[in-house]
């Protein structure tokens, strides 16, 4: 990195995991190494084709254990966004309606409002105070005919996790199929896949400690590939385009070290906490947004008042972190996940998103702690508020 570079970003503690994580050492290594001796293009015969072909399976069977997936329902994508688009736009060619809740990624927004504006029926499933699509909700919001139910496995912006389990059994009841948008669950908790029961699925790598640009589709078995991406039929006609073999690669060492590492979900969730307490020792009662017990273990998102988070990350920069989805970061209004929870406009304005990493320290928390009650005062002075 340059000076320039260095000094322009001058972070000392990195809290913004959700968005994207650093690739370990290890995953940087195997994209060298795949890059380096692994150059062919893997729908090719010839010997530097059938090597890459190796590694892209091997890295398939390493992110299917990661998921406990059968390794032949997945499909190689740039990342979540293009899987849920293509997992989106097949189950609604069979199953003609829509249901999801407003907390859902912008990728499942966006993509549900294309569809209704193409004549899908799309019909919003109301979430409960903590953001999440509880049984009942989704009992009383079931449509008459075949439908599809887009439900992600835990929110990227408060962390709080849906029973996915018993959510795929009523819709699979009631006739429905569900998309499951997984991938901010994957590598922090476990994902059962098979247990779960689901039809499409979702993963990127850059979310635990991967490669960005590439991400993975669970297809539904013997399903009619309906492609997003034509002119080839690779993948089994679900995807075409030369594969980045590199990045693949590097998914699936991702996807192993996640696997040997899910037990550290205790420590971070003790780091997470820690943060939390450490600003409310300095700066007064900071409420959760979202559910306290049923979330992520290094999610913590909290408002705090007299302080909007614009205004924070402006004046914390030598910490890293969020005032929402980074899909959404460029447009200035309050999370849209928020105020579908019930929070009005000043109360989502206040919140930030804290999340922690693998790689977060005691002394990156305390550190941290410090900087954003500093900025938080400082707001607050500008601000005229009063505790």
């Amino acid at each position: 990195m340059s000076p320039l570079i260095d000094t322009v970003f001058s972070v000392q503690v990195y809290l913004d995991h959700n968005a994207t994580t650093p690739a370990s050492p290890e995953v940087i290594h195997a994209v060298f190494d795949a890059m380096s001796g692994g150059f062919g293009n893997a729908a090719s015969s010839h010997v530097p084709g059938r090597k890459a072909a190796a590694l892209v399976e091997r890295a398939r069977e390493q992110v299917a254990e990661l998921v406990n997936v059968a390794a032949t329902r997945l499909v190689w994508t740039s990342g979540s966004t293009e899987a849920l688009n293509t997992a989106m736009m097949a189950a609604t060619r069979s199953h003609p309606h829509l249901l999801l809740a407003r907390t859902e990624h912008k990728a499942v927004l966006d993509t549900a409002e294309h569809l209704a504006d193409q004549g899908v029926p799309l019909t919003w499933i109301d979430s409960d105070e903590a953001g999440r699509v509880t049984p009942e909700r989704l009992t009383a919001a079931l449509p008459a005919g075949p439908f599809v139910l887009a439900v992600m496995a835990a929110n990227n912006e408060t962390g709080v996790v849906n029973d996915i389990a018993r959510l795929t059994r009523i819709a699979h009841g009631a006739g429905g199929l569900v998309v499951c948008d997984a991938t901010q669950q994957v590598g922090k908790l476990p994902v059962d896949l098979d247990a779960w029961g689901v039809d499409y699925a979702s993963a990127s790598a850059h979310k635990l400690n991967g490669p960005q640009g590439v991400g993975v589709l669970v297809t539904p078995r013997g399903q009619e590939a309906l492609p997003l991406i034509r002119g080839g039929r690779h993948q089994n006609g679900w995807r075409s385009g030369t594969l980045n073999v590199a990045g693949v690669v590097g998914f699936g060492v991702a996807a192993q070290l996640a696997l040997k590492h899910l037990p550290d979900g205790d420590r971070v969730r003790e780091f997470r906490d820690r943060l939390h307490r450490l600003l409310e020792s300095e700066l007064g009662a900071l409420p959760i947004n979202g559910d306290i017990a049923e979330r992520l273990p290094n999610t913590l998102n909290i408002r705090i008042p007299g302080a909007d988070a614009d205004a924070m990350i402006v004046n914390c920069p030598e910490v890293a972190f969020s005032s929402g989805s980074a899909c959404t970061a460029a447009v200035p209004t309050p999370s849209h996940v928020l105020l579908a929870m019930g929070l009005d406009a000043v109360h989502a304005e206040e919140s930030v998103r804290l999340s922690l990493g693998a790689e977060t320290t005691t002394d990156d928390v305390e550190l941290a702690a410090a900087r954003l009650a500093e900025a938080a005062r400082r707001v607050r002075r500008l601000n005229n508020w009063e505790r």
